[in-house]
């Protein structure tokens, strides 16, 4: 299913994907490390047939529906900009293995729409998802009392120094900051 459109023919195949955001740092000391960071959006990607007459092996969720039917409902979630839900449903499994469902909020990003003589009627979709997160906000404690009902300034103000002939950082830093 793409929100609540259910494809009435079983893509062959669903390619799910991650991009990492993992980065390679060289250290001052001229090794090298890795940083692991948050996984990157899950992608899903697929070809989905939308035969162009009522066939045995296509499911509808009440009768059938002509192709352009589905492409109108896909660009209309385009145009509304939202993210929806997509759903991919295992049922009758062989070895009497319970089914499961994998469900994941996505945005459309590629709907691309191949129409051939030699299919006749058939559309076949080219479809391309990937993985819907909001913004989420933390927060973040300051170690301030605001219940005093007045915040203390702990600014202190800037030290100037003006170089001159003959000085250097490190007898700067000595004698302006004892260090």
């Amino acid at each position: 299913y793409i929100d609540d459109i259910l494809l009435p023919v079983t893509p062959e195949k669903i390619t799910w994907s991650y991009k990492g955001q993992n980065d390679t740092v060289n250290l001052i000391n001229m090794e090298e490390i890795s940083r692991i960071r948050t996984p990157g959006l899950m992608e899903f990607s697929f070809k989905a047939l939308l035969p162009g007459a009522d066939v045995p092996y296509a499911r509808y969720l009440t009768s059938f529906k002509e192709p352009f039917v589905y492409i109108y409902e896909l660009e209309q979630i385009i145009n509304e900009q939202r993210a929806i839900m997509f759903y991919i449903v295992r049922e009758k499994l062989p070895y009497k293995r319970v089914g499961f469902t994998t469900k994941k909020m996505v945005t459309i990003e590629s709907l691309n729409v191949l129409e051939q003589a030699d299919e006749g009627l058939d559309v076949v979709l080219d479809i391309k998802l990937k993985e819907y997160k909001t913004a989420q906000s933390a927060e973040i404690s300051s170690g301030i009392n605001t219940s005093q009902g007045s915040r203390q300034d702990t600014k202190t103000a800037a030290k100037t120094y003006v170089v001159k002939d003959g000085d250097n950082l490190w007898n700067i830093c000595k004698n302006q900051l004892n260090d």
